[in-house]
Formats: C-alpha cells, sequence, structure tokens
C-alpha cells in the first residue's frame, strides 16, 4: 500500500524561511479551528485552510501570513476523508464568489456531529471536568433554519460571500425552511428600489411567524433559535432541569423575547426576573409573560453590575443565555449573589463557555452538560449545562 509523502517544493534554505504570501505546500490536516477551518502544521507554523477536513492531505497556497498563524487556500486535495461528499448547495464554496453560510456543507453530517462532540470533550479536558453527554444531533440537517437576515444591493438579494463583503445572489437556500424559501422567492418578484449608487446593503429579517406583509427592511427581528426542533429540545431538557432544582426566585439574563423564560413559568417559578439588552425584545416578552418583571440593561457594561444585582439580590437560580461573545461579568455577578444556590447556563460558543465557566469551579460543581447541534453545516455548537454550589 502507498504511503502518502510530503512533496518537496522548496529547497532546504528556503524551507527553514518562514511562509510567504503564494507559496505552496502540502499539508496533512490535524485538527479544526473555532470557524470550522482545518488546521495543519509546518514546521514550528499553524496554518489555517477553509474547505479542508481531518486527516486529510492536500496542496495549499498561502494567502496571508500572519505572526500567530497563516491563512491558506485549498489548491488540491491529494487524500480526502471518508467523510467529504458533494456539497449539497450549489452556492457552496470557500472563495469570494461562494456563500460563507454553511462551511462544514462537504461533509457529511455524522461527521460533523462526531466532530462537535470531540471539540466539547476536548474543552472539559481543559477544565478538569467530567465529560458531556452524548450531543443531541438535529433531527433535519437541511431545511431546518426558521429564519434568516438577506442582504440585497442593486445586482443580488442573498447572502454575503466567503472572505469578502460582497453579496452572493441566491434563489432557494437548502437550510432554510419551505416557509422562508417561499419568501425568498417572493421578495425576488419585488422591484426594491435599490438604486446602484447607493453603497450600503438593504437588510431584510424573514422567519417562519412572519407573512410577506410584514416583512421588515433594515430593522432586525428580535432574537430567536434557529432551529425549531432544536429548540424544542431545549426546552424540554431546561423543563425537566428546573423541575430537579425546585427554585422558588430566579434571576434571567439575555432573556430575549421569553423563549426561556416560559420554561420558568411552566416549572413554578413564583418569582422571575429578567434582564435583557435590547429593550424592543422585551415588548414581546411583557406581551405573553406580564407576570415577570422585565428590565433593559446593558450587561456588558461593568458600571452596571451593581444595578444588576439590585434587580434580584435574593435569587436562588441564575438562567443565561448569552449571544457569542459570552458573559464576562458572571464571575464577579456570582460573587455578589450570596443566595444563589444553582446555575443553568447555556451557551452558543466554546471560547466564551470555557473563559466564563472556569471562573465558577471554585464555588460550584457541573451537575450536567448537554451539547446540542443547533446549526448543522457549521462549526456552532449549543451547550446547555447546570451548576450546583458547593
Amino acid at each position: 500500500m502507498l504511503k502518502w509523502q510530503p512533496a518537496r517544493t522548496k529547497s532546504a534554505k528556503r524551507a527553514n524561511k518562514q511562509l510567504q504570501l503564494g507559496d505552496e505546500l502540502d499539508l496533512e490536516i490535524t485538527d479544526l479551528n473555532s470557524k470550522g477551518e482545518g488546521v495543519g502544521r509546518h514546521k514550528r507554523q499553524v496554518l489555517f485552510v477553509p474547505g479542508t477536513w481531518l486527516g486529510e492531505h492536500v496542496r495549499v497556497r498561502i494567502v496571508e501570513p500572519k505572526k500567530s498563524y497563516v491563512q491558506a487556500e485549498l489548491v488540491s486535495i491529494l487524500q480526502a476523508s471518508d467523510s467529504r461528499r458533494d456539497a449539497l448547495c450549489p452556492y457552496h464554496g470557500v472563495n469570494e464568489k461562494t456563500c460563507g453560510g454553511c462551511p462544514w456543507m462537504f461533509i457529511d453530517y455524522a461527521a460533523q456531529v462526531y466532530a462537535k462532540q470531540r471539540r466539547v470533550e476536548e474543552m472539559c479536558s481543559r477544565l478538569g471536568l467530567d465529560c458531556p453527554g452524548t450531543i443531541q444531533a438535529s433531527p433535519q440537517e437541511l431545511a431546518y433554519r426558521n429564519r434568516a437576515q438577506l442582504k440585497a444591493s442593486a445586482d443580488a438579494l442573498g447572502f454575503v460571500a466567503a472572505r469578502s463583503d460582497q453579496i452572493v445572489d441566491v434563489e432557494q437556500c437548502v437550510v432554510l425552511s419551505d416557509h422562508n424559501n417561499a419568501l425568498l422567492a417572493r421578495i425576488r418578484e419585488q422591484d426594491l428600489g435599490i438604486g446602484r449608487r447607493r453603497k450600503t446593503w438593504v437588510t431584510i429579517d424573514i422567519a417562519d411567524e412572519v407573512d410577506f406583509e410584514h416583512i421588515s427592511f433594515n430593522q432586525r427581528l428580535p432574537f430567536r433559535q434557529g432551529n425549531t426542533a432544536q429548540n424544542q429540545e431545549m426546552l424540554g431538557w431546561l423543563t425537566k432541569v428546573l423541575h430537579g432544582l425546585n427554585c422558588k426566585r430566579a434571576l434571567e439574563l439575555f432573556a430575549g423575547s421569553g423563549n426561556l423564560t416560559q420554561a420558568l413559568v411552566a416549572s413554578g417559578v413564583d418569582d422571575i426576573t429578567v434582564v435583557e439588552v435590547v429593550p424592543e425584545a422585551l415588548d414581546t416578552l411583557r406581551q405573553s409573560l406580564p407576570s415577570t418583571k422585565a428590565f433593559a440593561l446593558d450587561l456588558f457594561d461593568k458600571t452596571k453590575l451593581s444595578e444588576l444585582v439590585s434587580l434580584s439580590a435574593d435569587a436562588e437560580l441564575l438562567l443565561l443565555d448569552p449571544p457569542r461573545d459570552g458573559f464576562a461579568l458572571l464571575g464577579q455577578l456570582v460573587s455578589q449573589l450570596p443566595s444563589l444556590k444553582s446555575i443553568i447556563y447555556i451557551s452558543c460558543d466554546l471560547a466564551s463557555f470555557e473563559r466564563d465557566v472556569a471562573l465558577l469551579c471554585d464555588e460550584f460543581s457541573l451537575l450536567e452538560l448537554q451539547p446540542l447541534d443547533m446549526y448543522p453545516q457549521t462549526p456552532h455548537v449549543e451547550l446547555m449545562s447546570v451548576w450546583s454550589r458547593k
């Protein structure tokens, strides 16, 4: 059996130098970074290569040498992964003319799920935590997205291209729900009145709960989880956890329009205080859950911490589901809530989750960590965790 060997394309003197723009070399992909790009190493340099997968041997070209890493592009595949497949979308790719929304579209879904599980386990190992539960895969890997933000210009309607600020003109998206694809088709039939001299995009938010007559232009819809089936899984998990904790006073941060708040109410929590960064999102929450105490507050401003503590100083439970930046003030907040018994931290970003919970480990024990795949075809993974004061 022939064994793959990297081609010797540089002289010995040249090989000792740092990689330069335009250099080509053969590379083995040994890891994946947080963006889902393949990672390879050449001597002491780390290379990131979009469109590659674990175990593949590829030919790459250097496109952006940096001090800490080197960005490269795929030239050819010398030995493909068994998990590689033809992309299920005609717009998929890794260049400025292809959509950048689903970077893992070229990999079998089972391999995507396995890679996400592996990343979570590696994070737990670094934190000294027990292994997580088995990741909850999505029942649909396509046609699952219940919402999206389209970009429109005089020449195109669709999504932003990979590694570019150009719009890829999209007629149909394979990860959008049928309802949203129907909206996309109707919007394409309209004259949006975007002049060619206009230099900025028009944004168009579409969602399963929005009909054509109520589509918003340049006005973002309140946050909502993008996978309806997986959101129901999350709510089911949360309800079960809440019944087990039996807390009566809760503080919820990053509440949005009340997605998780409804589980607090249904579980019999008597005293609920919710805080959200975006004031408009609270309008929906107040209408549907009028018994909750809802406040708008900048949760990223450390000068607001004392105000946040005063809103629910006697809370027994802290529930938070922050955006990908996480909640860097978590440690400081918890230290000022002595009544706090339990924390439920739901995260959509491994790096910020790892940073935030590292501050909890001295005072809180991890009871459960359940990964969930909210967004197939992407490297993103949702984490649902429960912590109890020691």
